[in-house]
């Protein structure tokens, strides 16, 4: 599975971080609260939006507690960039699960993809290209279990902690 990224991230167990580390840090924590600041989630949106092929869908993933507001407001203030992206709210959580954030500050491995209890809500998003919506890949495990869900689709994220994902590239469908 493909996961677009608009910015690496640098933990801090890397060591002293740049100031541009450190705020891309900043923005992805910001974004995973909707009370954020706008300006916060717009910056986001603004980079991500540059990585996408239109026209698409944009799927926000559910947060551990399965709320979808903030990667909703974030896939919305994306399709705002874009023309030809809906937004679909296509993914839920059948149950919750620890947050990753958590599970690393534990020094615990990732949720394994079978385990983040995700399940598609609808089918017909028709042959366009789907994109799940997320504020960070770590172990890209959230992105593979939403893959799973809904049988296609590519990871877009604004950044990539885990090393394995590219800020370029052709999605594919499947």
């Amino acid at each position: 599975m493909n996961i677009l990224a608009a910015r690496k991230y640098r933990s801090l167990r890397q060591g002293q971080l740049s100031r541009d580390e450190a705020e891309t840090r900043r923005l992805a924590y910001a974004i995973k609260d909707p009370r954020s600041p706008s300006a916060d989630f717009a910056t986001a949106a603004r980079e991500m939006a540059a990585l996408i092929e239109t026209p698409c869908w944009l799927v926000p993933i559910p947060a551990s507690d399965g709320s979808t507001r903030a990667n909703t407001i974030l896939a919305s203030l994306i399709a705002s960039y874009r023309s030809h992206v809906q937004v679909a709210q296509a993914l839920r959580r059948t149950q919750p699960i620890e947050s990753q954030c958590s599970r690393h500050r534990r020094n615990l491995s990732a949720t394994p993809p079978d385990q983040h209890h995700l399940k598609a809500t609808l089918w017909s998003l028709g042959t366009r290209q789907i994109y799940f919506v997320d504020n960070v890949a770590t172990s890209g495990n959230t992105l593979r279990a939403a893959h799973d869900a809904l049988q296609r689709g590519a990871g877009l994220v604004f950044a990539d902690a885990g090393g394995h994902t590219t800020a370029t590239g052709q999605p594919s469908l499947l």
